[in-house]
């Protein structure tokens, strides 16, 4: 038996006046996938994500969470079930930390022990200092604010997290380690999770499924690997490559696919066993190696090898 998708979009048009922001789009995502929407500005991203928790009402078609139709579920309940982290983050100014994680909860009723521990325990999971919830949200780095509206998101513990541009008001550095955090969480909790981003190698780092929309519609719909790849659709592996298609497609599949019986000589550099064939290219520029060894494996990796990679 198929398991039902636990967001599913079928047929739906967002008409705003005259224009269609989106138009008959049908998108499924299934339970613990990281999906993420990316795309050119004003292909629809962000609509087709408010559409999950009726932040957008659709002109037609129907959307569908865990086998609900949410036109006939009241509003507040739903956006209550379903986390939301946003690039401005919205954390109450004059509520502390710990008050603004615990908005959510205090709605659901939750008694004040249990928020306080729940506040506890997502402090810790986002590596936040447990002294910051006295804090009011004008104390916080942008960074640590971007962490605590991640926490609010996540306090009522939902299956779905919905995350429109999290990162984008933050600078490189706090950014690649919001994503590193970000990719931890999904990894530990397994909730399913939509990303609305302008960055495409955002969209390949962090996602296991990748949505690529242009002019309300999908243009492409599936595994990272296989839409920088030398035979996804033109617009799609110019949109995601960042002029370097190859190398995007290159850092998605694993050096371990390209590992030659053959052992490395003595003294090369070693890769990771999660190491990728652009990783692997990359130490094999800067070693001058001819081959490159990898942890916990017999074989090694080569410069032959990485260039006639295939899927």
């Amino acid at each position: 038996m198929i398991a039902q998708p636990v967001i599913a979009i079928e047929g739906v048009t967002v008409r705003f006046g005259t224009t269609d922001a989106l138009r008959d789009v049908t998108l499924h995502v299934k339970a613990g996938e990281f999906c993420a929407l990316v795309g050119p500005s004003g292909s629809g991203k962000s609509t087709l994500m408010r559409l999950v928790n009726r932040l957008v009402v659709p002109s037609a078609g129907q959307v569908r969470v865990r086998g609900q139709d949410v036109a006939t579920l009241p509003a507040p309940a739903l956006r209550r079930s379903i986390g939301y982290a946003m690039q401005s983050v919205g954390l109450f100014p004059h509520r502390t930390v710990a008050e603004n994680i615990g908005t959510v909860p205090r709605l659901l009723g939750w008694d004040a022990p249990r928020i306080a521990r729940r506040v506890e325990e997502l402090l810790a999971l986002l590596r936040l200092d447990p002294a910051m919830g006295v804090r009011l949200p004008r104390a916080l780095s942008g960074g640590q604010a971007q962490r605590v509206g991640i926490a609010r998101a996540l306090a009522a513990d939902p299956d779905i997290l919905l995350m429109d541009e999290p990162f984008g008001a933050v600078d490189p550095i706090t950014r690649r380690e919001l994503r590193a955090e970000t990719r931890r969480i999904h990894a530990e909790t397994g909730k399913t999770i939509l990303l609305v981003t302008h960055d495409p190698e955002e969209a390949l780092e962090l996602a296991s499924h990748v949505v690529v929309l242009r002019d309300g519609r999908i243009e492409a719909d599936g595994a990272p690997a296989d839409l920088v790849a030398p035979d996804a659709a033109p617009f799609v592996r110019e949109l995601l490559g960042g002029g370097q298609p190859g190398l995007r497609w290159l850092s998605l599949l694993p050096a371990r696919g390209a590992l030659d019986p053959r052992p490395a000589p003595v003294g090369a550099a070693m890769l990771a066993r999660n190491a990728s064939l652009a990783d692997a290219l990359s130490v094999l520029a800067e070693s001058g190696d001819e081959a490159l060894g990898m942890e916990g494996e017999k074989g090694s990796v080569r410069a032959e090898g990485i260039l006639g990679a295939r899927r």
